[in-house]
C-alpha cells in the first residue's frame, strides 16, 4: 500500500500533535474537568513516539527496547482518560489525585514485568519480528498474567464511557448536544481493543491512532480552540479586551472562563489576587451578597448593584444571565461585571448640586422644603421652625466686602451644622436667611432652644481674612405647632412674621410667632 511509506511520518505528527494540545492544555490545569486532560495528551504523544521508535530502528534489541517503553503511557492513557471523564462529569473530584497514585501501581508492576520479562517470562511467551504491509515491528504473544493486566487497564477505558454517557443522558440536551462527539470518539480506543482482533489488523502502532480522536475530541470540547477559525479568533480578542469583566460558571458553581477585566474586578471584591480565578468557586462573591446569590441560586436572571468591601465610592454593576433557555438549577450562569463607580459619583455631584447650596453646605431651599414636608407627614406632631438673618449683613458686606460677608455666611452655617447635625433639618433658605427645622415636646422647648443658639452666636467672633474681627449676631423667628394637619407653608409664614418682628424690634432676638391655623380645606 502506498499510502502505507509515509506511516511513521504519520506517527510522528501524530505524537507532534499530541504534544502541541498537551503544552496548550497545561496552562487550564487548575480548572475543574481539565486537570488531566494536559497529562494524557502528552502520553498520547509519548505513545506516538514510541511507535516511532519501534519502526524506524534496524535492530531487533532497538524496536524491543521501544516496544516496552510504550507500554508505561499506553497503560496509564487509560487510567487518565477516566481521570478527565471523573473529573469532568463529577460535583467534587476530591481524593481522586491520591485514588490515582493507587490505581497506578499496578501498571508499574506490569511496566517492571516488562522490561525484565527476559529473565522470567511472565509476561511473554513468545516474541519476534513481523512484517505488516511493508511495516516491520515487534510481534508478542501476551501470557495470561499479562491478559490480566490488559484488562484490568481496560476496565478504567470502560468505565469512563460509562461516566459520560450516563452523565449525558441524565443532563439536560444541551449538555448531550455539546459532548456528543467526545462521547463517540472516547468509544474508539475503548472499542478497538475487541474490533481490531476481528478485524485482523495487526499494523505495529495502530493503538496510538485509535487515541488520537478523543483527545481531539477533548481538546475541542473542554477549551473551544479559538485559533481555528477567523470568528471565534476575533470573538476571543472582544472577550479578552472587554471593558465589562465576564465570567462564565459551570452547574457546579465553578468558573470556566473569566476575561481580564473580570479577574481584576473579582480579586477587588474578594480581597485576594490568586494566579487564576480559572476554577475557582464562585460561591465566597455570592455569600457576601444576598439578594445575587439567591438569586444565582434559582437560576434566574436580574440586575444588581455591589461594593468592594473598605472601599467607598467604588461600585459594581452585576447582571445575571442564564446561558440556557430553559433556567433548570443544574446549568451554569454568565456573570456580567460593569464598574459603576464613576456613574455613582457623577450620580451623586448631580444630587449634591440638586440639593445643596455650593457656599453654605447646607441643603438648598427647594430640598429643604421637600425634606421638611416629609418630615411632618411622617412624623406628625411637634415640629418647630426656626428661621435665622444675620443682623446688618449689608453693612457687613459694604464695610468689609462681599468676600467678608460670603465668610459670615459660611461662619454661621458651620455653626448650624454643628449645633443641629444630628438634630433636625439646616437649610440656607435666601440670601442671608437660614431655616432650621425640628422636634420639640413643647412651645417652651423650642423656645429655650431657639433662645440658646442666639446666644452662642452673639458671643461669637468671626475672623476675617486680613485680620479684621466682627461679631455677628442673629435676629431669629420661631413658629411651632403640634397639629398634625398644619402645612409647612402655614407653618412657615408665622416663623417668617416672628422673624420680621424680632428685626423690627431690635434685632439679636427672638420672637415667637402664633400657633398655625389649620385650614378647614386641609381637614376636609
Amino acid at each position: 500500500m502506498p499510502w502505507m511509506q509515509g506511516y511513521p511520518f504519520y506517527l510522528v505528527m501524530g505524537s507532534v500533535l499530541s504534544l502541541y494540545m498537551g503544552i496548550g492544555s497545561y496552562k487550564h490545569r487548575h480548572t475543574p474537568g481539565r486537570c488531566y486532560l494536559w497529562i494524557l495528551m502528552l502520553l498520547v504523544s509519548m505513545i506516538f513516539a514510541a511507535t516511532a521508535g519501534e519502526i524506524l530502528p534496524g535492530s531487533f534489541e532497538a524496536k524491543l527496547w521501544w516496544k516496552n517503553v510504550q507500554q508505561g503511557p499506553l497503560f496509564l492513557s487509560a487510567i487518565f482518560t477516566y481521570a478527565v471523564i471523573k473529573e469532568y462529569v463529577s460535583r467534587s473530584s476530591e481524593g481522586l489525585s491520591k485514588r490515582l497514585i493507587y490505581f497506578c501501581i499496578p501498571v508499574a508492576v506490569d511496566v517492571l514485568l516488562i522490561f525484565t520479562d527476559s529473565y522470567h517470562h511472565l509476561m511473554r511467551s513468545e516474541v519476534g519480528l513481523a512484517t505488516v504491509a511493508g511495516v516491520t515491528g515487534i510481534a508478542l504473544k501476551p501470557t495470561v498474567l499479562s491478559m490480566i493486566f490488559i484488562a484490568y487497564d481496560q476496565l478504567f477505558g470502560l468505565y469512563a464511557v460509562y461516566l459520560l454517557a450516563i452523565s449525558l443522558l441524565n443532563g439536560p440536551k444541551y449538555y448531550f448536544r455539546h459532548n456528543a462527539l467526545l462521547l463517540f470518539s472516547l468509544l474508539v480506543p475503548v472499542l478497538s481493543v475487541f474490533l481490531l482482533p476481528l478485524l485482523q489488523i495487526t499494523i505495529t502502532g495502530f493503538t496510538a491512532f485509535t487515541y488520537l480522536p478523543p483527545i481531539v475530541a477533548a481538546y475541542l470540547t473542554l477549551f473551544r480552540d479559538p485559533r481555528l477559525s477567523l470568528y471565534p479568533l476575533a470573538k476571543n480578542k472582544i472577550f479578552e479586551n472587554m471593558k465589562d469583566g465576564i465570567v462564565l460558571t459551570d452547574r457546579y458553581d465553578y468558573i470556566m472562563d473569566v476575561n481580564e477585566a473580570a479577574d481584576a474586578m473579582l480579586s477587588e471584591l474578594l480581597e485576594e489576587k490568586p494566579e487564576t480565578w480559572m476554577g475557582a468557586s464562585i460561591q465566597p462573591l455570592l455569600r457576601q451578597h444576598g439578594q445575587l446569590s439567591a438569586c444565582y441560586a434559582e437560576r434566574r436572571e436580574g440586575q444588581f448593584e455591589i461594593e468592594p468591601p473598605g472601599r467607598s465610592g467604588s461600585c459594581y454593576g452585576v447582571a445575571l444571565i442564564a446561558i440556557e433557555q430553559v433556567r433548570a438549577k443544574g446549568t451554569g450562569m454568565l456573570l456580567v461585571f460593569s464598574d459603576l463607580s464613576e456613574k455613582k459619583r457623577v450620580e451623586r455631584e448631580l444630587l449634591h448640586q440638586a440639593t445643596v447650596d455650593d457656599l453654605t453646605g447646607l441643603y438648598n431651599r427647594r430640598h429643604f422644603m421637600r425634606l421638611v414636608q416629609n418630615y411632618s407627614a411622617q412624623m406628625g406632631a411637634g415640629m418647630a421652625l426656626l428661621l435665622f438673618d444675620i443682623d446688618d449683613f449689608k453693612l457687613i458686606n459694604d464695610t468689609y466686602g462681599h468676600m467678608a460677608g460670603d465668610q459670615a455666611l459660611v461662619d454661621l452655617s458651620g455653626k448650624i451644622m454643628q449645633v443641629y447635625h444630628n438634630q433636625g433639618i439646616a437649610g440656607r433658605v435666601g440670601g442671608e436667611e437660614f431655616a432650621v427645622c425640628f422636634f420639640a415636646g413643647s412651645e417652651a422647648e423650642a423656645l429655650e432652644e431657639a433662645e440658646s443658639f442666639r446666644t452662642a452666636m452673639s458671643e461669637h467672633i468671626v475672623e476675617l481674612d486680613g485680620g479684621h474681627h466682627i461679631q455677628l449676631t442673629v435676629s431669629i423667628g420661631i413658629a411651632f405647632t403640634d397639629q398634625a394637619d398644619v402645612t409647612f407653608e402655614d407653618l412657615y409664614r408665622e416663623a417668617d412674621e416672628a422673624l420680621y418682628l424680632s428685626k423690627a424690634t431690635g434685632k439679636n432676638r427672638v420672637t415667637l410667632g402664633r400657633e398655625p391655623l389649620v385650614r378647614q380645606a386641609a381637614k376636609g
